[in-house]
């Protein structure tokens, strides 16, 4: 009820209440570690003060972020258009056109819930994506509504495979965070250089792509003012190329790692991206 109560909230108040109780959350100093660990592999070489700096940066984009969360599920669809603007596009429409699949990939990096659901709009084309099912009944079945707002087929992750398997002819359009962090004992992971460190990587992205021949489009955003973003469409093949699936994830975790070093403090560094260290059977 408290949900959607705030879902009738013009944004400006939106904005000024999430970003007064994430204030109130750096203040307490919550996941202050973790962001300012993330900040400093992110900027090699910056000095206390200009972390702090870009860590009082991170926690007002986050104050927005969840405003523009809970505005979303009655933002219309013109406002959509005026907020978000695609970049490049023309690679995802030329490849469906032409009968071909296509993997849309993308990080926790500025705002990601509404590029899911304009991919799902868009192109014309019905998106799958997976997601991770929260735990709680009642935030999982608000947070699913709302990204299947614009037709997606929200799949749980641990059953994307099989869905893609047994679709392989139906489904045109995946699109995908693939930033996550595998569990310890997962054994469908991939150790990759990312930000200076050994980082594990869900192999799904990979091998939807060599397996079932999706063509991998990574896409970049980027902040253009308080409440507008710019997606950028990237191949991550040239024309006629195939990649196996670890060669896929590398482009991705570099692509990814470039876009957030250009713009750090919008990149969700309060999650624990670096669980573990690499063990030696890995």
């Amino acid at each position: 009820m408290l949900s959607r109560l705030l879902t009738l909230l013009p944004l400006s108040f939106l904005y000024a209440l999430c970003g007064g109780l994430v204030w109130l959350l750096r203040v307490a100093g919550w996941r202050r570690r973790l962001v300012m660990d993330g900040l400093s592999l992110c900027l090699p070489g910056s000095d206390e003060a200009e972390l702090r700096r870009r860590a009082r940066e991170f926690y007002a984009w986050f104050g927005r972020l969840v405003a523009e969360f809970v505005y979303e599920a009655r933002m219309p669809t013109a406002e959509f258009e005026e907020r978000l603007r695609f970049e490049d596009d023309g690679v995802v429409r030329e490849a469906l056109a032409q009968g071909r699949r296509v993997l849309l990939v993308a990080g926790h990096h500025c705002n990601w819930e509404w590029l899911h659901l304009e991919c799902s709009r868009r192109f014309g084309e019905q998106a799958v994506a997976p997601y991770k099912p929260i735990s709680r009944e009642g935030p999982d079945r608000w947070v699913l509504g709302m990204r299947r707002r614009f037709g997606a087929i929200m799949v749980p992750a641990n059953e994307i495979g099989p869905y893609l398997v047994a679709r392989r002819r139906q489904v045109r359009l995946i699109a995908m965070l693939a930033d996550q962090s595998p569990s310890a004992g997962s054994e469908k992971q991939v150790w990759l250089p990312f930000l200076g460190r050994e980082t594990a990587f869900f192999q799904g992205p990979g091998w939807i792509g060599e397996r079932l021949g999706f063509e991998p489009v990574f896409v970049a955003m980027r902040p253009e003012g308080r409440g507008r973003y710019v997606a950028r469409f990237v191949p991550l093949t040239t024309p006629g190329e195939r990649l196996d699936a670890v060669e896929i994830l590398r482009r991705y975790a570099g692509a990814l790692e470039e876009q957030i070093r250009r713009y750090p403090a919008s990149y969700f560094w309060a999650y624990n991206r670096w669980k573990r260290p690499r063990q030696p059977h890995e």
